[in-house]
């Protein structure tokens, strides 16, 4: 939804309500598996049969402190006999050493187990009391609106997009390019969190990213990014948050680390395994049954938004290496014709404009343009720090 009107916020809240994940906290020692656990996806709870999806599975795994690939393991052979008596065990174990009750997350339409947790990890408003909040924010803020509304019901996932109306200028990304800057609302499973957020006029493109400590406008006391948890509705908490946009919104919402990682992204070239990334993951959401139509979009992704991928390829072969051979380390030390900017603008154009191809989860290519945009002022880009080679 673009510039998303009260009447569709309002629409919207029944769809959230009818959405919102079920929980109860029950003692881990009523949690009992069988053989014919993994295969038929059941557990019982407290001697009732209950339907269990493989990412509940998978969070039980890290709960009880399982090794991850091993439970993969278990997972994908449905390996009953051994996983259950291995994860009884432990359950059993943690059940006596501190981990007394666990909190279960389901999902009222599938009416199946989905996550599990720490009751103390779960800190999460409502789906409706988000809305409040946005509603909230949008009365105290007129300059403010909602850019999108990112909504995935299977996973949980709710990303309310707050936009600043001011525009501002970053020349180095290119002649009249402006940028908006805002900030999201993000809901999972089991917590409420916020995240940096900033849209590219030019082409409506839209992403989030969290900038090293997100500091905006340059003042490290005023800290924005995944680290800033809504875990409830009191007064003094939503009072605080909402100080705390009335400062940011004296910046523009503008991270002071902004400027200096779009120079990076601008001056830097991707590097094979930047791209393969980002092409594999738009290709991957390709929403198209028909097997020929489907790879019909997947190669229109590759040659009208990454053709610096197949160009680098030709380029491997041509010096007499074959590409399938080399390993993510050799990928990263190999550039494209695109710079990491462009490789981002791929992804976040694709996440927010129709492009004619039909994109499922179009959240997701956004939310990972941002995790590779953010790269430049955590560890660097993969080709970044190249000329230090020579020293």
């Amino acid at each position: 939804m673009r510039q998303v009107s009260n009447l569709q916020l309002a629409s919207l809240r029944t769809q959230l309500a009818n959405a919102e994940h079920a929980t109860k906290v029950v003692p881990l020692a009523h949690l009992t598996l069988d053989e014919q656990s993994l295969s038929k996806g059941r557990v019982q709870v407290a001697g009732n049969d209950v339907k269990a999806s493989p990412e509940f599975f998978s969070s039980l795994g890290r709960l009880l402190k399982l090794n991850s690939a091993l439970t993969k393991e278990f997972l994908k052979n449905e390996d009953g006999k051994i996983a259950t008596t291995l994860i009884n065990g432990l359950k059993e174990y943690r059940s006596t050493h501190g981990k007394g009750e666990v909190m279960l997350i389901a999902n009222p339409q599938s009416r199946e187990l989905v996550d599990i947790c720490e009751p103390r990890r779960y800190s999460r408003m409502t789906n409706e009391s988000v809305l409040d909040l946005t509603e909230r924010i949008l009365n105290e803020s007129p300059n403010m609106v909602i850019e999108t509304i990112d909504f995935n019901p299977g996973g949980g996932r709710l990303a309310v997009n707050l936009l600043n109306g001011n525009e501002i200028a970053f020349p180095k990304a290119g002649k009249d390019e402006y940028f908006k800057f805002g900030f999201s609302i993000v809901q999972t499973r089991k917590g409420t969190h916020t995240e940096m957020y900033n849209q590219r006029l030019v082409c409506s493109n839209g992403m989030r990213a969290s900038l090293g400590s997100g500091a905006i406008g340059g003042n490290r006391s005023l800290n924005f990014t995944e680290s800033y948890k809504l875990a409830g509705t009191g007064v003094e908490e939503i009072r605080h948050f909402l100080n705390h946009v009335e400062e940011m919104k004296k910046h523009d919402f503008v991270p002071g680390a902004f400027q200096a990682t779009l120079n990076s992204a601008v001056e830097t070239r991707a590097s094979i395994a930047e791209v393969e990334r980002a092409l594999h993951l738009a290709q991957g959401r390709v929403d198209e049954q028909d097997p020929a139509l489907r790879k019909q979009f997947a190669d229109a992704i590759g040659y009208k938004y990454f053709d610096g991928y197949s160009d680098a390829l030709a380029r491997v072969v041509k010096k007499g290496y074959d590409p399938a051979r080399l390993n993510d380390r050799q990928r990263a030390f190999i550039k494209t014709g695109q710079s990491v900017w462009d490789v981002v603008n791929s992804l976040t154009y694709l996440g927010s404009n129709n492009s004619g191809i039909p994109i499922k989860q179009k959240h997701e290519l956004k939310f990972e343009a941002g995790q590779l945009f953010s790269k430049g002022c955590n560890g660097g880009y993969d080709l970044q720090f190249a000329q230090l080679a020579a020293l």
